[in-house]
């Protein structure tokens, strides 16, 4: 049987099916976002009673406080970003060449993109290194999959430090910690698989950077969380933050440190997420330049290569 010229498989109909459902799917995951990030404000609304309460205590907070907690913040979202650029480059390593601070640019900007529907900064990414770098798609896909596997693996261990902390009262931090050393020596004396401990440390990292940032939210709005909670909080926007149709864990993110916080802190659900809204809003002022400064990196980049193959 001989198919109509234009090399797809597909009818028409069902080819135009398929363009449609992913158009849906990607606007659905943005309109999902929205609606859970504007329930979270309206939560926030109706308890504004507590909200006042914690915007008085910023308010009556000593300066020195006040930006003690904002810095932490925001240098936390930067080192957050600077480490997930560290473990890409660790991970890349295998497959190619990237240079550190294009990697830094790529994730830098990808962070920003990944805020529209479907994280295209993320597809972004991969297409970059096969058009740039020449790394294979599928080489750029398994570094995704592993440093998910990796996240995964981190909150995991860590919840359950945290979970065993309650049932015993050891302290979480002696247990979450525990595995660092491990990492470390095992990095030193297995040399084949250092690029596996060198990522596993810094992805550790990023967990423990995401917990300094829910101490520092919590603190600035006076309501301070000990250092399981605070632990507990960084393994919640870890896991959020990979779902796929949600950008960024958009919404979700804020709902699920809201719902967690009065299982483990003596503060309401309102408060969590008032917290969390402060955390995201900390994000934005560093994920908005950051990602633009990253745009303008790559394009220089991209620009200096041409230059130099035309020579």
């Amino acid at each position: 049987m001989i198919r109509p010229s234009g090399g797809s498989d597909c009818p028409p109909t069902v080819a135009r099916t398929r363009i449609e459902a992913r158009w849906w799917l990607k606007r659905g995951g943005l309109f999902l976002g929205c609606i859970l990030l504007i329930a979270a404000i309206a939560m926030v609304w109706r308890q504004h009673d507590a909200v006042e309460r914690a915007m008085d205590s910023i308010h009556s907070a000593s300066a020195g406080d006040v930006v003690w907690h904002a810095s932490i913040l925001l240098a936390s979202a930067a080192a957050n970003i600077a480490l997930s650029g560290l473990l890409f480059s660790l991970l890349i390593s295998r497959y190619g060449k990237v240079g550190v601070l294009e990697m830094q640019a790529l994730i830098a900007s990808s962070t920003l993109i990944n805020y529209v529907p479907m994280r295209p900064g993320l597809l972004g990414r991969v297409a970059y290194h096969k058009a740039a770098n020449d790394i294979p798609i599928a080489a750029s896909a398994k570094t995704v999959m592993q440093a998910v596997g990796l996240s995964v693996m981190t909150a995991g261990y860590v919840a359950l430090s945290v979970f065993i902390s309650l049932r015993t009262q050891i302290n979480p931090w002696l247990l979450a910690l525990a595995p660092v050393p491990l990492i470390a020596v095992g990095g030193l004396t297995m040399p084949r698989q250092r690029v596996w401990f060198a990522a596993a440390g810094v992805r550790y990292g990023e967990l423990f950077v995401n917990a300094a940032r829910y101490s520092a939210a919590f603190g600035l709005i006076g309501s301070p969380i000990d250092g399981r909670g605070a632990l507990a909080f960084a393994c919640v926007s870890m896991v959020a933050t990979m779902v796929p149709f949600l950008s960024n864990g958009l919404g979700l993110r804020e709902w699920a440190i809201g719902l967690v916080a009065p299982l483990l802190t003596p503060h309401h659900v309102a408060l969590g997420i008032t917290a969390d809204l402060v955390n995201r809003a900390a994000e934005m002022v560093i994920a908005v330049p950051a990602g633009l400064m990253g745009l303008s990196m790559l394009a220089r980049i991209q620009t200096a290569r041409g230059s130099v193959r035309n020579e």
